[in-house]
């Protein structure tokens, strides 16, 4: 739906597309799995090793809007 796309282009621009075409997140959209999709959104809040509060919080509207019918 196109918020999941919306969801996806922020992250894929943030991410980068390089990033995400080696991610699971992609692995699971292709697989038909989007409630696994979603979950893998949080795991992208980390710089340098380093979970950032802004990244977090990114990623969490991210998901919410990629889980919003």
């Amino acid at each position: 739906n196109q918020n999941e796309f919306d969801a996806l282009v922020s992250f894929v621009f943030n991410l980068g597309c390089g990033n995400f075409r080696k991610s699971t997140l992609l692995r699971k959209l292709n697989d038909g799995d989007y409630d696994g999709a979603s979950l893998e959104f949080a795991r992208w809040s980390k710089a340098g090793g380093v979970e950032l509060a802004g990244l977090t919080r990114r990623r969490m509207a991210e998901a919410e809007l990629f889980e919003t019918a």
